[in-house]
């Protein structure tokens, strides 16, 4: 079984994903699967922070 899923983006959306991981780590290269799990993973931390998830 495999743990990982595959996801389209559009140009734009990859192109504003390699912005934000040069803001998340400046001086280190950070992939776009890794951009988007942190970036949920910080939006999930809210919600639950909320009580909404």
């Amino acid at each position: 079984m495999n743990k990982y899923r595959n996801v389209s983006l559009t140009k734009e959306t990859y192109s504003n994903l390699e912005q934000i991981a040069k803001k998340l780590l400046p001086n280190s290269k950070l992939s776009i699967s890794k951009t988007i799990e942190s970036l949920v993973n910080e939006k999930k931390t809210i919600l639950s922070k909320k009580g909404e998830i």
